[in-house]
């Protein structure tokens, strides 16, 4: 499996993954991602928006200013067992951030098939 990580920025979800299908077409790459092992993931702003929702924090895509884990990257660790297991179940804690609910749904396509 590869994991993609794009920033959305102001462009958000769709828009970036319409961008990254465009140039996988150029160079004719497979856009089918999760049948060929690859997931995109594409958290808006920041990862530090998904880090901060999965802390309990009700987050806004909009912000930029969630707090950074640079120089403590090891302590993200708990974070992704947290968002493995609300993906597994279905059951993200609302209102989850759209990007965030985006790369569950990628996730459960590809598990569900896999």
């Amino acid at each position: 499996m590869l994991i993609v990580m794009l920033d959305g920025d102001e462009r958000g979800v769709g828009a970036r993954m319409n961008e990254l299908a465009v140039e996988c077409r150029k160079k004719d790459v497979p856009v089918e991602f999760p049948e060929h092992g690859v997931l995109v993931f594409v958290p808006t702003w920041r990862i530090e928006t998904w880090l901060a929702y999965l802390d309990g924090v009700t987050v806004d895509e909009s912000k930029r200013d969630y707090p950074s884990f640079r120089g403590r990257e090891s302590d993200c660790a708990p974070h992704v067992n947290t968002l493995e297991e609300m993906c597994r179940r279905k059951s993200l804690r609302q209102p989850a951030p759209e990007s965030l609910a985006a790369a569950c749904a990628e996730w459960n396509r590809w598990t569900d098939s896999a």
